[in-house]
């Protein structure tokens, strides 16, 4: 094998290969992403985020009072996870489930990708970090990706701005460049997030602990700005909250925050970095077959040339 493709010593794991676990977290993700896709349009975005943040708080709560050590946290690190508490979860998963609810949860999982380029040029100002003209070429392909895969559709008859014939997952309830803005925002939210809350981790804050302080703060948050995010997400659809949305709360929640990113910090630790992380960002390639199955409607050419250049660009950004 390649040296450059080899990882640390613990890469030869005696239970899961890194490069299986980093896939599988993607899986994950995409599956996650369509648990989620009905319960998001019947509750609201900004609803179905405040409502899904209990879970992860609870779960995250209990994970890092076992596992994590509460007692790293310092002042600074309170204050530097409060904003990206904040501006990731508050401002960014509400806005991205927000583009759930308008547009579906391939076209938002495919818009959440471009957080890379806005990640790589945050870091450019704030950490003095370089950014190649590989970066360059990868941002662009990117945002190209994303553009193909989101702005072809199929012709389809549409009745007062829903298109007929089309599964619940791929319609779309309003402007698509509506629901495309909220995802962008979402994205930005997430980089904005993960940038903040860097610091922390780099000054020995464990990722749990570090993950449950974010998820506390942002859900009080959520829920203290409850009505405006409702208002200016222009949520028109509340239906009374059911035990059957409860239990797609948890298991979204759970899938996402739990089984996901454990996978996700099993494969770093035990395996190359990059090649890790670029796996892991196949989820827009994996919705693609999940939505097949479960919709029974092929996704489109420009859907899958899309998706592809989005993960090269993403790879090559990495």
């Amino acid at each position: 094998m390649d040296a450059r493709l080899r990882g640390p010593s613990g890469a030869d794991s005696r239970f899961v290969p890194y490069q299986a676990a980093a896939l599988l977290a993607a899986l994950t993700w995409a599956l996650s992403s369509l648990v989620a896709a009905s319960p998001v349009r019947e509750l609201g975005g900004p609803r179905f985020t405040r409502l899904r943040m209990i879970a992860v708080t609870v779960i995250l709560g209990v994970a890092a009072t076992l596992f994590g050590d509460w007692g790293s946290l310092r002042p600074i690190d309170l204050v530097l996870l409060s904003a990206s508490g904040v501006i990731g979860l508050l401002v960014g998963d509400a806005a991205l489930f927000t583009s759930m609810a308008r547009i579906g949860p391939r076209r938002t999982g495919l818009v959440f990708t471009v957080n890379a380029p806005f990640a790589a040029i945050m870091g450019v100002f704030i950490f003095s970090e370089s950014f190649t003209w590989l970066s360059l070429i990868g941002a662009t392909l990117t945002v190209g990706g994303v553009g193909t895969a989101v702005g072809f559709r199929r012709r389809v008859t549409t009745v007062r701005n829903v298109a007929l014939g089309e599964h619940a997952f791929e319609q779309v309830d309003g402007r698509l460049w509506v629901g495309l803005g909220w995802g962008v925002l979402g994205a930005l939210g997430q980089a904005g997030g993960a940038i903040l809350a860097k610091p922390a981790l780099d000054a020995g804050v464990d990722a749990i602990t570090a993950a449950a302080t974010r998820a506390i703060l942002a859900t009080v948050g959520l829920w203290i700005f409850a009505r405006p995010l409702d208002r200016m997400a222009g949520t028109t659809r509340q239906d009374p909250l059911t035990w059957r949305h409860v239990g797609y709360l948890v298991v979204s929640a759970t899938m996402a925050m739990v089984i996901g990113m454990t996978l996700v910090l099993y494969s770093l630790g035990h395996g190359d970095v990059g090649v890790a992380t670029i796996l892991s960002a196949t989820t827009p390639v994996m919705m693609l077959p999940l939505l097949w199955i479960t919709t029974r409607q092929r996704p489109t050419g420009a859907a899958w040339v899309g998706a592809a250049l989005t993960v090269v660009g993403a790879a090559l950004l990495i």
